[in-house]
């Protein structure tokens, strides 16, 4: 078996990988989480990390004292709850006390030092204390849910790719099982796997980690890939697809790209296929026309490729008109995809 897998490699469709940006690395959160884990207490970047939040706090201070305002903590709170996020319980300890010897020698205005107002005073720095032992606190609760959250992250990636690198061992052994079952049909062969792949690659974009975020004409491209882009003329603006309308899609165009291969214009080395779509709400308005094909009849029977169609477009909230002309095929297929612009 393992000889005969190897015999017949079966790559799945190209997942496209380069048109879409891994936005796991382009989201804030996560790079945070990704920081706060890196970063250890008692660290020299743990040291930065509370120099550059104490810095900021009191230039902003310093900044506040010119307009004669009367908040001498207000701008440590913020530095507090980012050193102890980001560096741990050290960090912000280490910028609670640093900021009151600061207030007190820098910023406290001369007549808080005189006899009557020491009590006040007192109780100002004692409610900041206070205050800032809480945000200490609640800092401390969100690194320890960042990194939480940033370790089941990983956990579940690697998941993921576990999960996917077999279902391509299963999609290879499948390949072997199909062509070896019909190998006395290895045109019926070829037309029940390109299927099995079609769903295996549309299954793809809702398992991964980061689900792929497709437009119309990328998953044309790539259902074209095969038999040459060059024969596709796709126009149309810039619609992003979600995952799981994507899947349906992707089913629904493979049959179509197979019937034109079959019996329509691919099967021609001058052939054609013509392919724009209008957005209008979630609703796409899809129009595919063949050209340069042979001449073709209205089909007498309903295969099952019809019956995949037909599930797909129920899926979709959508409808198919097709047209079986003797210059070629052509059909319009309108369908809810919950699409959104991409600009």
């Amino acid at each position: 078996m393992a000889q005969a897998i190897e015999r017949h490699p079966t790559p799945l469709a190209p997942s496209n990988e380069s048109a879409q940006p891994n936005s796991q690395g382009n989201d804030p959160l996560d790079r945070l989480a990704e920081l706060s884990t890196r970063i250890r207490p008692y660290s020299t970047d743990a040291l930065a990390i509370a120099f550059v939040c104490l810095g900021a706090a009191t230039v902003l201070r310093l900044m506040g004292s010119w307009t004669n305002s009367d908040f001498l903590f207000a701008t440590y709170f913020p530095a507090i709850l980012a050193a102890g996020l980001l560096a741990g319980i050290p960090a912000a300890v280490g910028v609670t006390i640093a900021s009151t010897l600061i207030v007190r020698l820098f910023f406290v205005p001369t007549y808080f030092h005189s006899g009557s107002q020491s009590h006040g005073e007192l109780i100002d720095f004692l409610l900041y204390l206070v205050s800032a032992a809480l945000t200490v606190s609640f800092a401390q609760y969100c690194r320890v849910v960042l990194k939480r959250l940033h370790k089941r992250n990983l956990t579940n990636e690697i998941l993921t790719e576990e999960l996917q690198h077999r279902n391509k061992n299963v999609c290879a052994a499948i390949d072997v099982i199909v062509r070896k079952s019909l190998a006395d049909d290895p045109e019926r062969a070829s037309k029940v796997f390109g299927r099995i792949k079609a769903m295996m690659h549309a299954n793809e974009l809702l398992t991964a980690s980061q689900p792929q975020l497709l437009t119309v004409k990328q998953l044309l491209l790539e259902a074209f890939a095969p038999y040459g882009e060059d024969r596709l003329q796709a126009f149309g603006p810039e619609i992003t697809l979600n995952p799981d309308a994507a899947r349906h899609l992707i089913l629904l165009v493979h049959e179509l790209v197979t019937n034109a291969v079959k019996y329509g214009s691919l099967s021609r080395l001058s052939g054609r296929v013509l392919v724009d779509w209008r957005e209008d709400g979630d609703t796409i308005v899809l129009t595919w026309r063949e050209i340069g094909g042979p001449r073709i009849e209205t089909p007498q029977r309903v295969g099952f490729g019809s019956h995949l169609m037909t599930a797909c477009l129920k899926a979709l909230s959508g409808t198919m008109q097709q047209k079986f002309a003797p210059d070629g095929f052509s059909c319009s297929v309108t369908c809810k995809v919950n699409a959104k612009g991409a600009g």
